[in-house]
């Protein structure tokens, strides 16, 4: 997935794996914890899992756990490894957290200089896929720490057959939404894209600065486009990756044009931040959070960002409809994180037991109520979130897909943000965008003969 939370990005979720019948469990099991449907699911273990996180620790070992989820999940960390050390006295976690757009070279580095952390923070994508098919991942297929988490997820991470980490939480990119702005404005959310433009020109109209958007950090110029690609592009070839990688589809398509071309035309329409290349990620999402734009385009991670900032923001969310009047709207859905440990971890046991500890309910729980995101532990309730609450009914009712990004050659969504981004200044053109990425593709596919 675009990492900065997830949010991501270099390569992290490319060769995802994933396929249609994946994608729409994952909806049905988040479904199910939210008390919508009941599929895919399955019931948690007798004890909850609550046992796992008082075994197989080790005396006086300090573990490090290697990440890039810190800034974007409240007090995540600080409350679940905080109670593991309380349940396990000599035992210390040393989170490590990497900036996001640093986190792929940092895990690479580290693992081909046989330094590699304990445990690791990953997405379910190349850098996952490459590193059990190395070696560098303990293999976790039979382990019965994989019990209390939801069938569906677990069959989206695996490599080959085979589970290398604990697939932890669900993502999806949304829109999120001032609620008071709306409310005061007599605004609705919109459902299709001309309803979209519509809602932004009568902001503007009123001095409102529709949508807080900030591309200084690269990964940020996937968030938009990765909406719209499920309904543009997958929903009518859910096959498009293979043909890519068979030389039989391109990125300079009228499909891929429409989906990259709808930030171009935001930022013509003078719909988005001004100078969105000088404004970070985290600044976007707090500038929304102070009533300074309307919505943002980010992550149902991103609520405890916008709430940091300002405690008493009404905030709302929604998919991006990019779907014309009469087509159906999808909107995307991806792992958040994969917890994996070191095939060479020097403390193997106390990492495997520290893994362990997040499948247990109770640990679970603390996770999801602190970093809002959708559980995938058996027995867990979504956090008390009206914003997440206020997407429930769009996982119920529309089809889904991965982040784009999960189907393509390595390499190429790297391409595409600095790309990108020279195209937001005005130094390259939107088919320049699109040229790099199949060139991109072209080269990775013969790399990989």
């Amino acid at each position: 997935m675009p990492r900065r939370h997830r949010r991501g990005t270099t390569d992290t979720i490319l060769h995802g794996g994933f396929n249609m019948k994946k994608m729409v469990c994952l909806a049905a099991a988040i479904c199910l914890t939210a008390g919508i449907v009941s599929a895919c699911g399955g019931k948690p273990s007798a004890d909850g899992g609550t046992n796992a996180g008082k075994s197989g620790s080790a005396k006086n070992t300090t573990l490090t756990h290697l990440t890039w989820r810190v800034p974007d999940t409240g007090k995540g960390f600080e409350k679940v490894v905080g109670k593991y050390e309380a349940d396990h006295p000599g035992v210390k976690i040393d989170v490590k957290n990497v900036a996001s757009d640093q986190y792929s070279n940092t895990l690479k580095t580290r693992l081909l200089g046989g330094d590699p952390p304990d445990i690791m923070t990953l997405g379910p994508g190349t850098d996952y896929t490459e590193a059990a098919r190395q070696g560098y991942l303990l293999d976790l297929t039979n382990d019965p720490m994989l019990a209390n988490i939801q069938p569906s997820a677990l069959e989206a991470a695996k490599v080959d057959g085979k589970v290398y980490g604990i697939p932890y939480d669900l993502v999806s990119l949304v829109v999120l939404y001032n609620k008071k702005i709306f409310k005061d404005n007599g605004l609705s959310v919109p459902t299709n894209y001309d309803e979209m433009i519509r809602l932004c020109e009568t902001l503007k109209a009123k001095g409102i600065v529709p949508v807080a958007y900030g591309i200084k950090d690269n990964y940020v110029t996937q968030f938009l486009p990765y909406m719209i690609a499920p309904m543009a592009v997958y929903a009518k070839n859910s096959n498009w990756d293979r043909d890519l990688a068979a030389g039989k589809a391109k990125f300079n398509s009228p499909e891929w044009k429409r989906v990259f071309g709808v930030p171009f035309e935001f930022q013509q329409k003078g719909f988005l931040t001004p100078n969105a290349l000088g404004v970070g990620d985290q600044q976007s999402v707090e500038m929304f959070a102070r009533g300074e734009a309307a919505m943002t385009f980010t992550g149902t991670w991103a609520t405890s960002v916008a709430k940091a900032a300002n405690p008493d923001l009404q905030v709302g969310m929604f998919p991006f409809p990019g779907n014309r009047q009469g087509e159906d709207n999808w909107m995307n859905l991806s792992l958040g994180q994969i917890l994996s440990v070191s095939a060479k971890s020097k403390s193997l046991e106390a990492s495997k037991a520290y893994v362990q500890a997040w499948t247990a309910t109770e640990y679970a729980q603390l996770w999801t109520d602190e970093a809002k995101t959708m559980p995938s532990v058996k027995g867990v309730k979504l956090a008390a979130d009206p914003a997440v609450d206020e997407l429930a009914p769009y996982l119920s009712k529309l089809k889904s897909w991965q982040f784009a990004n999960v189907g393509w050659p390595a390499g190429v969504s790297d391409v595409y943000m600095k790309k990108f981004q020279e195209a937001f200044a005005g130094r390259a053109t939107l088919d320049d965008v699109l040229h790099a990425m199949d060139e991109a593709a072209t080269k990775a596919a013969a790399a990989a003969k």
